[in-house]
């Protein structure tokens, strides 16, 4: 097995933390304050390209749409008796049409708008090919994390960061750790991650924490974030999956005494659990239907998990700045689509419900012939 890759440690965003080397102690005046105000996480998780606010895919859901995912987390933000980290837990840009058309590099630009601190490498993430999953790293403002990724014994991308929202507090810091699904070599076209390794989440996990702590100056880190897109699914093999992590944290003592969140996906479960006295668990389920936020309290080891559900945004002003971006994703979208491609077709196409749920069609040909002759290339 190849020796891993260093870890360099960044704040939110992507330059290296600062920590003094100097031995002096400072006066009371100088010393940082300890923090006393909440911790709140306000995450998403396989959003699927879902940029507008509609109805979701059954009757009973609705998606909560970019600009009024971007009002709420700037409510969030503007609390002033608490520090707020967002981020998401992969798979956000392949899925609807209106995201794909651009790779999802649209919605990449929108998710810079709203300002992310860190996202975790998905499956889907290598759906537009390898060379396009490094592009997002170009694109996004933000870390983008995965410890177990590895492209000839080097991790593709960072493994982790350290987010510093506030200099003069001591204590506040929060180490981010991401990492992805080895389902990934067997979920997107093998073509797309030719050479890419993706090794065992849980010891890559634990390595990296030994790496921090070897690396930690001083006072240790007190929280640890973990952007898991692992998820729950019985089909998944056990030790590949976000709850069994959950539970080897809690019992790891690198981390005893340790605030720990493990923030999943890809099962696309909605899920909230703690795992021994500190690790709280969250996921979201998938598609915008629901905003994840976990609220730690500063004397407290297990969080608080909790969902806001698309109902409760009805009433939410969408953010004026991510909605223009968004309708103008759409228009170009709608122009595209507005194309005829066949002005007048001899043969009527059948796409009736009742026929096309139950019987061959001409219709489902089309689609089922056109669906392999992309998959070829």
């Amino acid at each position: 097995m190849p020796s891993e890759a260093p870890v360099s440690p960044t704040t939110g965003d992507a330059k290296p933390a600062v920590q003094s080397t100097d031995s002096t102690e400072p006066s009371s005046a100088a010393a940082p304050k300890t923090t006393e105000k909440d911790l709140v996480l306000v995450h998403t998780n396989d959003v699927h390209g879902r940029i507008v606010e509609e109805k979701g895919r059954d009757k009973n859901t609705s998606v909560v749409g970019d600009a009024k995912l971007a009002t709420v987390i700037e409510n969030e933000r503007t609390k002033k008796d608490q520090t707020t980290v967002v981020l998401d837990a992969g798979d956000a840009f392949q899925g609807l049409p209106i995201s794909n058309s651009t790779k999802g590099e649209a919605r990449a630009e929108i998710l810079n708008k709203i300002n992310y601190d860190a996202m975790a490498v998905g499956n889907h993430e290598f759906d537009f090919g390898l060379d396009e999953a490094k592009k997002y790293k170009q694109i996004l403002k933000f870390p983008l994390l995965s410890s177990n990724t590895y492209v000839n014994g080097v991790r593709l991308f960072e493994a982790s960061t350290i987010i510093d929202k506030d200099k003069s507090v001591k204590g506040d810091e929060v180490v981010v750790i991401g990492v992805t699904t080895p389902e990934t070599a067997t979920k997107t076209h093998p073509k797309n991650v030719q050479g890419v390794t993706f090794k065992d989440p849980i010891p890559e996990v634990l390595n990296v924490v030994k790496e921090i702590q070897a690396k930690a100056t001083g006072d240790d880190y007190k929280t640890y974030v973990v952007l898991a897109h692992l998820g729950v699914d019985t089909t998944t093999p056990n030790e590949w999956r976000g709850s069994t992590l959950a539970d080897e944290l809690s019992k790891s003592p690198l981390l005893k005494g340790k605030r720990v969140v493990v923030i999943d996906g890809h099962s696309h479960t909605v899920e909230s659990k703690t795992y021994g006295d500190n690790v709280t668990y969250n996921q979201t389920g998938s598609y915008l239907n629901n905003i994840g936020k976990v609220t730690l309290k500063p004397n407290s080891l297990l969080g608080t998990p909790s969902l806001i559900k698309a109902s409760e945004t009805t009433n939410v002003k969408p953010n004026a700045e991510v909605k223009k971006l968004v309708d103008e994703i759409k228009a170009k979208y709608d122009a595209e689509n507005a194309v005829v491609v066949v002005k007048n077709s001899p043969v009527e196409l059948s796409g009736t419900r009742e026929n096309v749920r139950v019987r061959e069609t001409n219709l489902g040909n089309v689609v089922a012939d056109s669906l392999y002759e992309y998959g070829q290339t």
